[in-house]
């Protein structure tokens, strides 16, 4: 069971940057900083709790996290969130707040984004 969970965890950054190396246009720079810190191995990258998010967030933000979404604090805000991965209680904690949790790709189109790390 854990080499299918691998598996998985794989499939998903690999994805991520195969879609990061096409991304262009006025977010350039960004995406290659998104890039840089979801290529990291696994232990090394970014995990950030929810109640760093809503400390930073604002309403209708489009938040992107190179790594995991932990469920330590609460959401009060409404955000649109990328992550690579989320913990299951963070999952549940941001659509019970009404946040919009979104793959990469469509990300990938939107002008005002911000990294988060």
């Amino acid at each position: 069971m854990m080499i299918m969970e691998k598996d998985i965890e794989k499939t998903s950054i690999n994805s991520w940057l195969e879609a990061l190396k096409g991304a262009k246009g006025s977010n350039a720079k960004l995406w290659k900083d998104v890039y840089k810190y979801a290529s990291k191995p696994k232990r090394r990258r970014v995990a950030v709790n929810l109640k760093k998010l809503d400390r930073i967030a604002n309403n209708g933000e489009n938040i992107i996290v190179p790594g995991k979404i932990l469920a330590v604090g609460s959401v009060s805000k409404k955000f649109n969130i990328a992550a690579i991965e989320y913990s299951a209680d963070a999952k549940s904690k941001l659509s019970k707040a009404g946040c919009k949790m979104e793959s990469l790709q469509g990300f990938l189109s939107k002008k005002d984004v911000r990294l988060v790390i």
